[in-house]
């Protein structure tokens, strides 16, 4: 009996020395936080930047702002101290509020700082500036766009997608490189480091929401972070908001699948995560795509050479398996084709959370070809016509005063 106390004993105190060895590591790490970044509000901007790593980083168009204290953090230290989607909020000295994303977890940039010498031929333990003085960057940039196009099996894409050609990322980056007046080498290096960790600062630039694009307006990058605009709450947090205003929504994101599409005059922009969590909608009722990390970009105006046999034929999505999935090869080589109409209509009707279902209803007796419309829109051969029959039925809808007048209906 004395044994059997005793070894419950034993494990009582072997327990509590855990529990007190636990404790100790998490208050050494949190006030080892608090003395790193100065107080509990969380690390400050000017540690956030990692100017330090720069050329390999994204620029330093904004940081003039962040360093005269022309944008604020606004964060707990709850988020910013365990933040490992590094995403932080803050406001400008206008009160108007910025998202500050460093664009990668923490881990991925430990494992390109490792690589980054290795990649540009330098000595294993090169300071990043030596990066400065190598003398085919342009190359670099080519082969890792070139990379991508590769279906690489061993190690996952980075960034963008560009095809069917790799030699039209000049084309792509032209409006960026075209007004700026900086040192061509530095930016170019900037461009790469964008391309290996997270290519978004491109594509805000490249289809501005200045120019009617849905998506962020575009503050700026500091080192390795970027500045945009708050656009909103995501769709996903606004599960539960009236029916008619979840409409008003799909009128737009269907118009954004069309823009994305057909807007530019040379490129097609497939989005590759239409996720409610990265649709966001302003108190205008504006939709706005806020990760634009993964995109296939499509160039529609290339002369197809003997490698793109089908290159004038739509590529009509086939039947892959349930859930969110396509054939990015098979987007590349047709000069058109229906992911973003078909991704569109998986986000409102598909079989992960369907954004307008359950439909009220009021409206299936009423109109009951909607439903209809949006299952061919899923499965159907045409979905650009059926997603004009859908357009057209919304803005119908959304005119009806009866319709209208179910609005608090969820």
């Amino acid at each position: 009996m004395r044994e059997f106390i005793y070894k419950k004993m034993l494990l009582r105190r072997r327990f509590c020395k855990r529990i007190i060895v636990i404790a100790i590591v998490f208050i050494a790490s949190f006030y080892g936080s608090v003395l790193l970044f100065g107080n509990l509000k969380g690390p400050q901007i000017i540690q956030l930047t990692n100017l330090d790593r720069c050329p390999a980083c994204y620029g330093v168009t904004v940081c003039p702002e962040l360093y005269s204290n022309q944008i604020i953090l606004d964060s707990t230290h709850w988020s910013s101290m365990f933040n490992v989607r590094n995403i932080f909020y803050g406001y400008t000295k206008s009160n108007r509020r910025v998202v500050l994303k460093k664009l990668g977890h923490d881990w991925e940039f430990r494992e390109f700082d490792e690589k980054i010498c290795k990649i540009m031929n330098l000595s294993e333990s090169c300071n990043v500036k030596a990066l400065l003085n190598i003398s085919n960057i342009d190359q670099k940039v080519i082969d890792i766009v070139q990379y991508n196009l590769s279906w690489p099996d061993t190690e996952p894409r980075k960034g963008i997608v560009l095809c069917p050609y790799a030699y039209s990322i000049y084309d792509l980056l032209h409006p960026l490189l075209n007004n700026r007046n900086g040192n061509y080498k530095s930016e170019m290096i900037n461009i790469w480091t964008m391309l290996n960790i997270n290519p978004e600062p491109i594509l805000l630039q490249v289809i501005p929401k200045t120019k009617g694009w849905p998506v962020p307006a575009y503050g700026g990058v500091c080192g390795r972070l970027e500045v945009v605009a708050y656009e909103g709450e995501s769709l996903s947090s606004l599960a539960n908001i009236p029916w008619l205003k979840k409409l008003k929504y799909a009128q737009k994101i269907l118009s954004a699948s069309m823009d994305f599409t057909f807007k530019h005059d040379k490129f097609r922009f497939y989005l590759m995560d239409w996720s409610l969590d990265n649709i966001v909608a302003n108190e205008k009722d504006e939709i706005s795509f806020v990760d634009l990390e993964d995109v296939v970009i499509l160039d529609k105006n290339i002369s197809p050479k003997k490698d793109l046999p089908d290159w004038y034929q739509r590529y009509n999505r086939e039947a892959l398996g349930p859930g969110f999935t396509f054939s990015i090869e098979n987007m590349c080589r047709h000069h058109l084709s229906d992911h973003n109409i078909w991704a569109a209509c998986y986000v409102l009707a598909g079989d992960d959370n369907p954004f307008l279902y359950p439909i009220p209803k009021e409206i299936n007796s009423t109109r009951p070809h909607f439903d209809r419309l949006l299952h061919s829109c899923l499965h159907g051969d045409d979905k650009f016509r059926t997603a004009g029959k859908l357009q057209h039925v919304i803005e119908d809808m959304l005119l009806d005063e009866k319709i209208i007048a179910l609005g608090t209906i969820r």
